[in-house]
């Protein structure tokens, strides 16, 4: 098991917000934020046509996140998402399968394939998608990020390992398959023995990680970190030392649900109302940059992914 940081725990449930969101408050934010990550997602689609681009897997796991709790959207959804399918596993200029490039956008499409779909189809599609996370594993059982990833503002090696993170939780939906298993193994013996992060990104995703491995002491310590970390207005920076903001309140909302905090916690409430408050009137929410050098101001990526993380977290954490 990793040795956690010894951060204080410096948040009390009393000073979280005192009002909490209605259900109808939290739909309206999640319908409002639709039309803007089709619109944008759409142009990405057909003007930059690149799937290379972190993009795309953040665009179709919100949708159809928001799809199937009854949200209304484009009837296009299904094409977008096969266009992503067909461009990440067609090879590129230089003879190279596309997703290569984009792993992690490759291990989101996996994730926000429909679970119950048993087609032979289906099986077909999960399986050449999981073959593409497989590929590129180093000796140590970690990934290197791609694309844009390695020039964001946290340390390099926290980058990769949670890339490492997203690509194991995804290849886990897939256990089934022997192929993977070895996979799986060297990847979670380096991340069972990894260093907590600088980033809110790293402790969600390690808190998904521990929920399907059955971790139940790393899960417990992680949600307190979690907790710890959660500022007055009630949500989470993307990097644990910034200010609050969508990517990352929507990760650490979507993480805590899933790790089975009540939803009428304090903390989840705390999130929703952040998130319900701070949406701008196009549907999207402000976010600063994630990488080293647009770290100052808002930018139109960071934008993109704090919307669709605060639809997938609203969405996740309604009440049932």
């Amino acid at each position: 098991m990793f040795a956690f940081s010894s951060l204080l725990l410096t948040l009390s449930i009393g000073a979280l917000p005192n009002v909490s969101p209605t259900t109808v408050e939290i739909r309206e934010t999640v319908q409002r934020s639709i039309p803007f990550i089709e619109e944008k997602g759409l142009w990405w689609i057909e003007e930059k046509k690149c799937v290379t681009c972190h993009r795309t897997g953040n665009m179709v796991w919100s949708l159809q996140t928001a799809k199937q709790s009854g949200f209304t959207g484009s009837d296009r959804l299904e094409e977008w998402r096969q266009w992503s399918i067909d461009k990440s596993l067609e090879n590129n200029d230089k003879g190279k399968i596309t997703g290569l490039g984009n792993k992690e956008g490759v291990a989101q499409i996996l994730l926000s394939l429909d679970q119950t779909d048993k087609t032979d189809e289906q099986k077909e599609t999960r399986n050449k998608l999981a073959a593409i996370l497989r590929e590129e594993q180093l000796p140590d059982g970690s990934w290197k990020a791609g694309g844009q990833l390695p020039f964001q503002k946290r340390p390099a090696a926290e980058t990769n390992a949670v890339s490492t993170m997203w690509l194991t939780l995804a290849l886990l939906g897939e256990a089934k398959h022997e192929a993977n298993t070895a996979t799986i193994t060297n990847a979670l013996k380096l991340i069972q023995a990894s260093s907590p992060g600088k980033s809110v990104e790293w402790y969600a995703v390690r808190l998904l990680l521990a929920v399907q491995t059955g971790e139940t002491e790393v899960r417990d310590q992680i949600i307190k970190q979690l907790r710890s970390q959660q500022h007055p207005d009630g949500g989470w920076g993307w990097m644990i030392a910034d200010d609050s903001d969508a990517l990352g309140t929507g990760l650490a909302l979507y993480a805590l649900v899933s790790a089975g905090v009540d939803r009428q916690d304090p903390a989840i409430k705390g999130a929703q109302q952040f998130l319900v408050s701070t949406q701008r009137d196009d549907g999207s929410w402000p976010v600063r940059g994630t990488k080293e050098k647009r770290k100052a101001s808002v930018q139109e990526t960071a934008v993109y992914w704090g919307t669709t993380w605060a639809v997938i977290g609203l969405v996740e954490s309604l009440p049932q």
